[in-house]
């Protein structure tokens, strides 16, 4: 009877949870004649959409990077002549299917997507081209999507529209190459008169590049100023919003910038090349390590030899490249399938995967990590910029890992300890802002550039739903400020399903402000809401004492205000080791250092002696590798 009951409660919780969307249906296109814009390559014919907006989907801004293509820089669309219906979303790049491009649950984990992806999308207050002519040109916002640069769509993010429509602005977003298809550095790859750009290996981060590039040409015809563009993503796109700032070919692409949740890891040459186990150790999924899964099938494996002697060893692996004619090996990867390359791959959740991105080639990105090169104005693209981070962060990724939840009818998350959950997800999410927010925008300042703003997102009022307690197990968490961004209240972008009628006017508080503050900034620089009783938000400072970034959150939980809080990863060590919480668990706490500094998004902030000392310190004798963690991230 017990067991009936629960599954009856979670029954009724998950659709509870699921029925606290309000999605309006979705409305016909049909194109609409005042929508006729001439673009550098050809006219297109957009739609009307919501807010009394014009949309213009799918059109190309660079050649399909496929064949001879697949692994090159962008190559320049080709041109048109007559007008070209832009009513659709262009293909999602190559990527396993998963949540993040709305595929249904039966597809997660399976190959989808083309290479033949290279598209954005352009909305803009409804006007003609005589209209838009005529006007004063408007700011323009180029949003950038995020999920680990293995995953994603700009379809997802048609809320985008809001801005344009709401706030007068031109919103653009773009699809890029992802994963392996976007970030993939081989030598043997170069061919004769390739330029620096071809032989990079950040296809991905040239895609990006390459749309900015569009911007510049062609946003005028709908109403944009190209002298004025904002760049902004989320997560991975936040962490490409970083690469813009950081390469030498975006500048000049962009006025200002918006680094929402980002990351700041980056790969040496010889991280995303060389053999794991070689004398400079390669990532394991490096292009070494994927010809290896690639180009010979593993010799058969000895159960008495032990779990390694299955895998093809380097020196085979090197044989199979050296027994291919020149330029043998770059024509058999460039005609393998897009699935039997990703075949080599095994997904995480939400489709995303692990392999090298973001190479610091010394062309299209600097050798030097970011945060080092942000700690010289004139190294970089100094723009004015924004960044911030989720309070709750990591909540996102340990909702579905099942060493933190168990999941009952094999759907609803349930909490397995919320003592340990929030203890890990607090360290976690703080280590994400020390290293990601605060620490590049204490280097930026300190650097030289003093048009810092940060900011944290703490809305937290989810819906009452049994045996969920969605604020612990969610809270703020990674995410989850998209759609205020956005000024989505309707619940069109809602991956954690968090949009309630009661919890509405919190919403619309915090999105006011938010999306004030982001068009407000797009306009001139200043991120001001403007609205009655909201600070003004203070430029970052490492000043201890001082108000240095706003907090977002409705008047439930303290409202839009300034604080002093500033993290850095040091302290977290510091408080780590004297976590009172843990003060009987010395193996636990050296558990979550090794999570926090060796296995997550932001290791290598620990060295092995470092750990050691750590370790000693608990008395306890181990490794990292003990701690690796069962899911990624």
């Amino acid at each position: 009877m017990y067991i009936l009951l629960i599954a009856l409660l979670a029954a009724a919780a998950l659709f509870a949870w699921k029925a606290s969307r309000s999605v309006p249906p979705p409305q016909p296109k049909a194109a609409d004649k005042d929508s006729l814009r001439l673009t550098a390559e050809g006219p297109v014919l957009g739609f009307a959409d919501r807010h009394d907006t014009h949309a213009w989907l799918g059109i190309p801004y660079a050649k399909p990077p496929v064949g001879e293509l697949r692994w090159k820089a962008p190559r320049p669309a080709q041109p048109w002549s007559e007008p070209r219906p832009a009513l659709e979303y262009g293909a999602v790049a190559m990527q396993f299917a998963g949540e993040t491009i709305g595929a249904p649950e039966p597809e997660w984990g399976r190959v989808a997507g083309s290479e033949d992806c290279l598209t954005l999308n352009v909305y803009a207050p409804r006007m003609t081209a005589a209209e838009a002519a005529a006007a004063p040109p408007l700011p323009v916002m180029v949003w950038i999507h995020g999920g680990a640069n293995t995953a994603g769509t700009a379809a997802a993010y048609g809320t985008l529209r809001n801005l344009a429509g709401r706030d007068r602005v031109i919103v653009v977003s773009m699809n890029y190459r992802l994963g392996i298809f976007g970030w993939f550095s081989l030598a043997e790859l170069a061919q004769d008169g390739d330029s620096p750009e071809d032989r990079s290996g950040n296809f991905g981060t040239l895609d990006i590049i390459a749309a900015l590039r569009w911007v510049r040409r062609n946003i005028a015809a709908f109403g944009g100023d190209p002298g004025n563009v904002t760049v902004f993503g989320e997560s991975a796109g936040g962490l490409n919003v970083y690469t813009l700032l950081a390469s030498p070919l975006a500048a000049g692409l962009f006025q200002r910038a918006i680094a929402q949740s980002p990351i700041t890891v980056s790969h040496s040459p010889a991280q995303a090349r060389n053999f794991a186990n070689a004398a400079e150790p390669g990532h394991e999924l490096s292009s070494r390590e994927l010809l290896r899964r690639w180009l010979v099938p593993p010799p058969p494996h000895d159960p008495a030899a032990g779990p390694a002697s299955g895998r093809l060893s380097a020196s085979a692996t090197e044989a199979a490249i050296a027994a291919l004619a020149p330029g043998q090996l770059a024509a058999t990867l460039r005609a393998m399938p897009a699935a039997q390359l990703l075949a080599a791959v095994t997904p995480a959740g939400l489709g995303f995967y692990d392999t090298p991105h973001i190479v610091r080639d010394g062309a299209v990105l600097p050798h030097t990590p970011m945060q080092e090169l942000f700690k010289d104005a004139s190294a970089y693209n100094a723009v004015p910029v924004i960044i911030g981070s989720n309070r709750d962060e990591y909540k996102l990724f340990m909702a579905g890992n099942p060493e933190f939840v168990r999941l009952y009818l094999g759907k609803l998350p349930v909490i397995r300890d919320p003592a340990r959950y929030r203890l890990h997800a607090h360290y976690l999410s703080d280590l994400w802002k020390a290293s990601c927010v605060d620490g590049p925008a204490s280097s930026m300042v300190e650097g030289g550039n003093p048009h810092v703003w940060v900011y944290r997102f703490d809305w937290d009022e989810h819906a009452t739903v049994p045996l969920l307690r969605l604020p612990l197990l969610l809270g703020a968490a990674h995410v989850m400020e998209v759609p205020f961004v956005l000024r989505d209240l309707d619940g069109e972008f809602d991956p954690v399903r968090c949009a309630t009628k009661a919890n509405r006017p919190g919403r619309q508080q915090v999105s006011d402000a938010m999306a004030g503050c982001w068009t407000a900034f797009a306009r001139d620089g200043l991120p001001r809401h403007g609205g009655p009783d909201t600070p003004a938000w203070p430029r970052w400072t490492s000043a201890p004492g001082a108000d240095k970034l706003m907090l977002f959150d409705s008047d439930a939980g303290g409202g839009v205000r300034t604080d002093t809080l500033r993290l850095d990863v040091e302290q977290l060590k510091r408080e780590l080791a004297a976590e009172p919480a843990l003060r009987d668990q010395p193996r636990e706490r050296v558990r979550l250092f090794a999570r926090m500094f060796n296995w997550s998004v932001f290791s290598g902030q620990a060295s092995a002696a470092e750990f050691a000392r750590f370790a000693e310190a608990q008395q306890q004798s181990c490794s990292p590798e003990e701690f690796r963690p069962a899911h990624w991230p």
